[in-house]
């Protein structure tokens, strides 16, 4: 009897973490797997693109055309990273603005092309491109590291556009959009000499974020700790070692501005809540703006006009 009972406490304590273990895996594997190529808004391009969300399809994209674009390519500031981009110059003398997609999506979405379009007919040179394992750029590891690895991407754009095309860092500003949106947050808090971030929908803290994603997918919270360990484990990936409330924190004079839907059912508003509230204990030069029953990253196509307005005046008083 006591033999029995110490084998069954054993497989306990022997089966219990490896269970818990490989359910870490299965979650991590499910909400960290991306897919190049971009197939959805592969059709898209600068000069011309679409909107496929539902609802929208029949809004006018053709006055934020850019007809004339480079295809380019540089280094992620990560040695084996090799990014592809469209770089659309308005004027040599202008300032210039690195806009980053959010998960799953590319440069060809209509999120980024769209905002482009708003600061290129206002005299902005634009840079977009895709993060690594998405769009065209280099596969890895097929797995998003949630901005953690990415920031170094767009850091990567920030050095070309510097090194290439001979723009001084404080003429030089970050559009993101969702994970884009705390993908840049992370790139200015690193990069001290970033001059100005405007962002779409962010959140603030990366494992607050998770477990309302886990919820959102019927998962049990109690799985967290063992998916981030699965990260290290399976793509050594450390998927907290940045915040994007660092960026308000290390801010240092540098303007921000949020803009976040208050019908956002992705992406709680009470993430920049928190970043407000953050804002105001530090001092931060953080502008926000909350529109009325917008959803998640829809406020340039369901309120285009004051968007681009307050897209393109924030960048003109930070970029000068």
């Amino acid at each position: 009897m006591k033999k029995t009972l110490r084998l069954s406490l054993a497989a306990l304590l022997f089966g219990g973490p490896i269970t818990y273990l490989g359910i870490g895996y299965i979650i991590y594997n499910a909400l960290s797997q991306v897919q190049a190529g971009c197939p959805t808004h592969a059709g898209n391009t600068p000069a011309s693109f679409r909107i496929r969300q539902s609802g929208y399809e029949s809004f006018d994209t053709t006055p934020y055309a850019m007809p004339s674009y480079e295809a380019v390519s540089f280094p992620s500031r990560q040695a084996g990273i090799n990014l592809v981009g469209w770089y659309v110059e308005a004027d040599p003398a202008a300032p210039a603005v690195i806009l980053t997609h959010g998960l799953g999506a590319c440069k060809h979405e209509h999120n980024m092309l769209l905002a482009a379009g708003m600061l290129h007919r206002n005299g902005f040179n634009v840079l977009l491109f895709d993060l690594r394992d998405q769009g065209f750029s280099t596969i890895e590891d097929g797995r998003t590291a949630i901005g953690n690895e990415e920031y170094l991407d767009l850091l990567g754009a920030w050095d070309w556009l510097r090194e290439r095309k001979g723009i001084a860092p404080e003429r030089i500003g970050l559009y993101g959009t969702s994970l884009g949106a705390a993908t840049t947050l992370i790139a200015f808090a690193e990069e001290p000499r970033i001059a100005a971030a405007f962002v779409d929908s962010p959140y603030a803290d990366l494992p607050t974020v998770i477990a309302e994603e886990l919820a959102r997918n019927n998962y049990p919270t109690f799985l967290i700790p063992g998916g981030l360990l699965m990260a290290r484990l399976v793509a050594g990936d450390d998927l907290i070692a940045h915040s994007p409330a660092d960026a308000v924190r290390r801010a240092a004079g540098r303007p921000l501005f949020i803009v976040h839907g208050d019908a956002d059912t992705r992406i709680d508003l009470h993430h920049t809540r928190d970043l407000m509230a953050l804002a105001e204990e530090t001092g931060a030069d953080l502008t926000v703006w909350l529109p009325a029953g917008v959803g998640h990253v829809e406020g340039a196509i369901m309120l285009p006009d004051e968007y681009e307005q307050r897209l393109v005046e924030f960048f003109r008083n930070a970029l000068k």
